[in-house]
């Protein structure tokens, strides 16, 4: 269980942390503790009388209690919080007042059983004692009601205790460390049944329920769970669950409460699936599914050249901080359950560490190797700008399987959460790229009559990318984004001819001031790549009316780029009807680009 044991040097390493709600709102829990969103809140003075009570806003709701592992994840039956709880535990008069259908004076019983003995340790802390002699009265209904602090009878409640000394800051018991400290050691005091903890191999008190509320509050799937013992979840195998395996209790606290901190601080949320990436020290790694220098620098790369040095000079920021911190490993891990529910088993789709100095290796490598031009991110002025680096994995999961929905590329989130965990590999593992998705990107590519004319250019310069990518992998001829004249691919050929139609088409379209009008070479791109001698012939017939009319420069410049290109595919006998494979894109996507910038040249 290597996961949970770098989860557990995670905890020891961030204590600082412990306790502290970040900018964000996330918590690293101490031992024995959870959150609940409470509606109304009790003060009291110091000699346990009710003073006023007060309804908590939305925003201010969320509190830090103590749990027992039974109450902490229960959903029926009787089990207390030992301090802060529903109305139906602390209040004495719930009966007379709610009138329920079946009498909570039990809730109430146990509830204070358990304060009970909290508050009679001789290291309790004062406000325990205060909020068990007030509770004792059993008024907390009537006092609600007489202040008009009553709304819900399932309302969560918290305590105040209001000092004597007027000089002592009024604080909630849930905001006081003595009260964290005091009942972490009264509960671990308590603990009973040892056993060999099969992540440090020592004999301690084994967990008997393992938290929730991983991926967020409302999350009641568990990833370590054995509930059923009526069922056959033992039968034939094991007579009790601490047989299958057993976690120590403050080693399945340290690990869970870790992972919950992590995934809301820093994670990555892909439907119901989150994606961690984290370190054994207090450093926080780049995150494999959102890095990008669009966002990291203030001047974006426009050379291939430029874009490698800006992210060598990131990942060097990164390599100085995690030695600043002593990490020396870096996790990535993935969790879900299966139907993409908050209920049930919580499954570890992914889960890998290493050296650190070795994943950003690799993600340099992928940063560096995955790249090409795009135009799809926009500036702090809400302008699209160029820029070169490789594409997120959510962008190339829509890129190859998604479709226009609205103004926008989206898909199912089941299937594009599937796509990006067999993505992850290729960049924190060095993985090869799958040919498939690289082909179907390259297949979306060559159906731009789909698109709006944003998204076909999204996915053309993505599939480019991966294209770029796919023939590093491989060891094949590696074309770069400049223009390749030398080359006698004949893919790549065909590819040049289809971005001069367009063009030049194009080019015509601009002078004579047409909007809105598709080139012949997009209305026929998908036949193309399919017959591309057959279609050529088509194309070429319909661009002839074009050519003329364009100016006598313009139209040599054309005719000779033609006669060019046609020429090598007459010199090699490559003029024939074979299915192009996805170089074509390469060879389009750099010729438009080349007569695009010479188009600016003239014009300036």
């Amino acid at each position: 269980m290597s996961w949970m044991t770098m989860l557990c040097e995670v905890y020891d390493n961030c204590k600082s942390e412990i306790g502290r709600r970040s900018a964000n709102g996330s918590m690293l829990f101490p031992i024995a503790h959870s959150t609940a969103e409470a509606q109304v809140e009790i003060f009291i003075d110091a000699n346990g009388n009710f003073v006023r009570a007060n309804r908590v806003e939305k925003e201010d709701a969320t509190t830090l209690i103590p749990v027992t592992e039974d109450s902490a994840s229960r959903s029926s039956g009787i089990s207390p919080m030992p301090l802060c709880d529903k109305l139906c535990y602390i209040a004495g008069d719930y009966d007379e007042y709610i009138q329920p259908e079946k009498s909570m004076r039990p809730y109430y019983d146990a509830y204070m059983e358990r304060l009970r003995v909290w508050a009679t340790e001789d290291n309790t802390p004062d406000d325990v004692k205060v909020v068990y002699k007030y509770l004792q009265k059993g008024t907390v209904i009537e006092d609600l009601k007489r202040v008009e602090a009553y709304e819900k009878e399932n309302d969560f409640a918290r305590f105040i205790v209001i000092p004597d000394e007027l000089d002592k800051e009024t604080k909630g018991v849930w905001q006081k460390e003595e009260m964290i400290e005091s009942y972490i050691a009264f509960y671990l005091s308590g603990l009973e049944g040892t056993g060999i903890d099969y992540v440090t191999g020592e004999d301690v008190p084994l967990a008997n329920k393992l938290p929730a509320k991983i991926r967020n509050t409302g999350d009641k799937a568990k990833i370590i769970s054995s509930n059923d013992e009526s069922g056959f979840t033992f039968r034939g195998r094991f007579l009790d669950a601490r047989q299958a395996t057993g976690i120590g209790y403050l080693t399945g606290q340290k690990a869970h409460n870790a992972l919950r901190w992590l995934i809301a601080k820093q994670g990555y949320r892909n439907d119901s699936e989150c994606i961690v990436c984290f370190s054994n020290g207090q450093a926080v790694p780049p995150d494999p599914c959102r890095f990008s220098l669009f966002e990291e620098t203030e001047q974006t790369p426009d050379t291939s050249e430029d874009y490698a040095r800006q992210v060598r000079l990131a990942i060097a920021g990164y390599r100085v901080k995690l030695q600043e911190t002593q990490a020396t490993k870096i996790a990535v891990m993935s969790v879900d359950t299966a139907d993409g529910s908050l209920q049930g088993r919580l499954a570890i789709n992914y889960y890998t560490e290493m050296p650190g100095d070795e994943f950003l290796d690799n993600l340099e490598k992928w940063q560096q190797e995955c790249i090409w031009e795009h135009t799809y991110q926009k500036n702090q002025d809400g302008k699209y700008v160029k820029f070169i680096g490789a594409p997120l994995p959510r962008d190339i999961v829509l890129a190859a399987y998604g479709t226009e929905q609205g103004a926008m590329l989206d898909m199912d989130g089941k299937v594009r959460k599937k796509y990006v965990d067999r993505i992850l590999p290729c960049i924190t593992q060095r993985k090869r790229l799958p040919r498939d998705i690289m082909l179907s990107a390259v297949r979306n590519a060559g159906e731009p009559q789909r698109f709006s004319r944003y998204n076909a250019h999204k996915i053309l310069t993505i599939a480019c990318a991966l294209v770029h990518k796919y023939q590093i992998d491989e060891g094949k001829e590696v074309y770069d984004m400049a223009l390749k004249k030398e080359s006698m691919d004949r893919s790549y050929l065909f590819g040049r001819l289809l971005a001069i139609a367009d063009k030049l088409e194009e080019q015509v379209y601009f002078k004579e001031g047409v909007q809105g009008r598709e080139t012949n070479a997009r209305k026929f791109w998908s036949t193309y790549v399919r017959k591309p001698a057959k279609t050529w012939a088509v194309i070429y017939d319909k661009l002839l009316p074009y050519i003329n009319r364009l100016s006598g420069g313009s139209r040599n410049f054309y005719s000779l780029i033609l006669e060019e290109v046609m020429g090598k595919l007459a010199d090699t006998d490559a003029f024939h009807n074979e299915q192009l494979n996805e170089n074509y894109l390469l060879g389009y996507y750099s010729q438009y680009e080349a007569l695009r910038k010479k188009e600016e040249n003239d014009n300036e």
